[in-house]
């Protein structure tokens, strides 16, 4: 018990730095930490502890830069900036955050605790659904994510082919290789650890670099913890209604953790339209901050149950259980209670403990976020870079990363869907495995005969029509 106590603290306070890090969030925070990769190889269950638990420190911690400086721990915290950046600038920084923090902590348990402990039922799931089921399901998840920048459906198109074109190198089924162009090294495929890490990370690096920004004033005093808690209290419902929107939002698969949090801001916008927003109206910290967490918890649904990542830290965390040796969306993984247990151990007790630490350690976390993104910038690049020559122990590494980050830079400048880049990417092989398995199991009577298979294609064809109707517009 002490041990996996242990294990939790140190992922909370692992994941609290990278949490706290503007726009480093759970994925850097997962990236960075292949360096305590082996010392789970004896039990892998405290593997799961730690990750789970680390998720959950950078999910609620990711709040402190969003409202002291105005810059978004995570893209999931966005909406957070749009009343806690001007309370900050009113010098009631430490009430938002103390609301924030009983939002996003409270709803965490909450949901959290409905996923986790339904999540064995969710996983017979997997055995209703068969070979089609699975390959619509795939392809339902890219559909969602197509439409997530801007309305531009040829942005998304583009992402995902070049999620494909990079799932593509390797070895196919009849081991001819494709894109190696004649090396060894990529014969294995690209790594998820370099795609990752070149497409996100490095870009947030980049950006923090040569940004500047300015920390308002926190001025801790427990008056201002004790209005912040009476702020969730007296707005609890909206918070509520926050989580219900991430709880759905993060069980889609595909769908990433910012939809819910827009969404959960709009909600509580439209719950109370008689007032103002966005010039320090505490319900808009509390409301998005509901959803924060619980977005989070049910993003495990479909990565666990189907082995399909519904948000970018899914995608980096179902290759680092795969290292662990559990294959996630097996049947096999539905037996696995000790698996069960410890998920939600390290996700329930890690919201707890960095809820409770991100209050009482208010000054020295501050401190944190004096320190200049020029120093701490490199830094976690030269981890990043040390964690992805762990692959092959060759340059080729280092150079795949830098092939990666120069896509993931253009991709940013120019407004690509990265989400739908990297899911593209992950799903390539199971499309193409699930396509060839189809086509050469079943023909089109047989497909429409399986009701599952056809409600899942219709919801592929009406969320198409629906985001090609919303661009028009």
């Amino acid at each position: 018990m002490l041990e996996i106590l242990l294990i939790i603290v140190l992922g909370v306070l692992w994941g609290l730095v990278f949490g706290v890090i503007p726009t480093a969030g759970p994925t850097t925070a997962l990236l960075t930490s292949y360096a305590f990769f082996p010392l789970f190889y004896d039990n892998p269950y405290l593997g799961v502890a730690f990750y789970t638990a680390m998720i959950a420190a950078c999910t609620t911690g990711d709040t402190w830069s969003s409202i002291l400086l105005g810059i978004p721990g995570s893209s999931s915290s966005a909406a957070t900036i749009v009343d806690g950046y001007p309370l900050a600038q009113k010098g009631k920084a430490t009430m938002a955050l103390s609301a924030a923090f009983t939002s996003s902590t409270f709803s965490g348990l909450l949901f959290g605790s409905i996923v986790f402990l339904f999540m064995p039922l969710y996983s017979k799931l997997l055995l209703v659904f068969g070979i089609p089921e699975l390959l619509m399901l795939n392809i339902l998840a890219l559909t969602c994510v197509i439409f997530l920048v801007k309305g531009k459906i040829g942005l998304g198109i583009v992402s995902i082919l070049i999620g494909f074109v990079f799932g593509y190198v390797g070895i196919d089924e009849n081991n001819a290789p494709r894109l190696t162009f004649g090396t060894e090294y990529l014969k294995d495929g690209v790594s998820v650890l370099i795609f990752a890490s070149g497409i996100f990370a490095v870009p947030e690096l980049f950006y923090m670099f040569f940004s500047k920004s300015k920390m308002q004033k926190l001025n801790p005093s427990w008056q201002q913890v004790k209005l912040g808690i009476g702020a969730w209290r007296k707005y609890w419902r909206v918070s509520l209604q926050g989580g219900i929107i991430g709880a759905i939002v993060g069980a889609v698969p595909g769908v990433h953790g910012v939809v819910a949090d827009w969404l959960s801001y709009a909600q509580t916008k439209f719950t109370y339209k008689k007032r103002k927003f966005g010039y320090g109206n505490i319900a808009g910290v509390v409301g998005p901050e509901g959803a924060n967490n619980a977005v989070h918890a049910a993003s495990f649904v479909p990565t666990v149950v189907f082995g399909i990542p519904g948000t970018p830290f899914a995608a980096v965390i179902l290759s680092i259980f795969y290292l662990l040796h559990f294959d996630l969306g097996s049947v096999s993984i539905q037996s696995d209670t000790d698996f069960y247990k410890y998920l939600a151990t390290g996700f329930l007790g890690g919201t707890v403990i960095v809820g409770l630490l991100c209050v009482a350690l208010s000054k020295p976390i501050t401190l944190l976020l004096k320190i200049p993104a020029k120093i701490y910038a490199p830094l976690i690049l030269v981890l990043i870079c040390w964690a992805c020559y762990q692959v092959s122990h060759t340059y080729y590494d280092i150079a795949t990363l830098a092939v990666c980050s120069t896509i993931g830079l253009l991709s940013k400048r120019f407004e690509l869907n990265r989400p739908a880049m990297l899911l593209a990417f992950i799903l390539f092989s199971k499309i193409e495995a699930l396509t060839i398995q189809t086509v050469s199991l079943y023909n089109i009577v047989s497909l429409v005969e399986r009701p599952i298979f056809l409600s899942l294609f219709l919801l592929t064809l009406l969320i198409a029509y629906a985001g090609v109707k919303y661009v028009r517009k």
